[in-house]
């Protein structure tokens, strides 16, 4: 039986990309929802303090630095707890907040921009917490399609049938807690990027920056910020799909003990550098490099 030519595989792969593209577009439209709706119940919070506390529409820093009196520290922090134990599923976090909230100087008065601080960050981890179960779907998918698409673009390229091993779970499980870059694991980077936004918003949301603006460019402002979240977010999901999806083949090539292959990085018009240095050279699987490795010889 002839080899399949080169143009075959490239063909091949490119179309395994825009299936994984597609489902990728999906999960980064159900994190614009979930950034949306952080956003809204942020600014609730804003807008309830502005209707409560605000003069002529405006918050004075005096006003945001008022203490709440025990009756309403007490329900603050009932309700902390409650949001805490219902929406945070990793339990290091989970700990850590709780913790947070039940040292004993959390048990006198705090001020209303405490509480809207403490507010902020439960909706960003209630946030960190919906992208990391979205995420996690999408990349258990990309595993799954890339690896049995791989194997079956083999057999039709070779034209040979032949029974192979289900991914398991696991393998699946090994991968998605594999820290492949920056020492971290996909759910880490998430946490780890939900806790830079925190503290940027703290940074720029202060009593100082607070008082004197109105509460519709408080609400623009915030907009911008949570954007930032977002476009990091969706960065991440569009590498870590990449890595998962280079992830499968070689799964793939190991499952059907291929011990070589061709780097093909002219898939996409844009090609960096280094890829383009490496295009159409063969490579032992055995001695692939991680991918974030400017001399990186796994495909693209």
């Amino acid at each position: 039986m002839a080899r399949k030519p080169i143009n075959y595989w490239e063909k091949r792969s490119t179309e395994l990309m825009k299936r994984l593209e597609k489902g990728t577009e999906n999960t980064i439209n159900s994190l614009i929802q979930a950034y949306e709706q952080a956003t809204k119940n942020i600014n609730k919070g804003i807008s309830n303090m502005f209707k409560n506390y605000a003069k002529d529409n405006v918050l004075t820093k005096e006003t945001l630095k008022q203490m709440l009196n025990k009756k309403e520290t007490e329900i603050h922090y009932r309700n902390l707890l409650k949001v805490i134990n219902n929406n945070i599923e990793d339990e290091t976090i989970k700990k850590k907040m709780i913790a947070k909230y039940n040292a004993p100087a959390y048990s006198y008065r705090i001020s209303r921009y405490e509480a809207l601080q403490d507010n902020i960050n439960i909706e960003l981890k209630k946030l960190a917490n919906i992208e990391q179960q979205i995420t996690e779907i999408r990349y258990i998918d990309t595993l799954k399609e890339g690896y049995n698409h791989n194997i079956y673009d083999i057999q039709k390229g070779t034209g040979l049938g032949f029974s192979f091993s289900q991914i398991d779970e696991k393998t699946i499980n090994l991968m998605l807690n594999k820290k492949w870059t920056n020492n971290a694991n996909f759910s880490q980077r998430i946490w780890n990027n939900n806790e830079k936004l925190g503290n940027y918003l703290r940074t720029q949301l202060t009593a100082d920056t607070m008082s004197g603006k109105s509460i519709q460019k408080i609400a623009n402002e915030l907009s911008s910020f949570m954007n930032v979240g977002l476009y990091n977010a969706t960065t991440l999901v569009r590498t870590e799909v990449n890595h998962f999806a280079n992830e499968s083949e070689m799964l793939a090539y190991e499952e059907l003990d291929i011990e070589k292959y061709r780097f093909i990085a002219t898939l996409d018009k844009v090609t960096c550098k280094n890829c383009a240095e490496l295009d159409n050279k063969v490579f032992n699987v055995k001695d692939r490099k991680p991918r974030q490795e400017l001399s990186t010889n796994t495909p693209k």
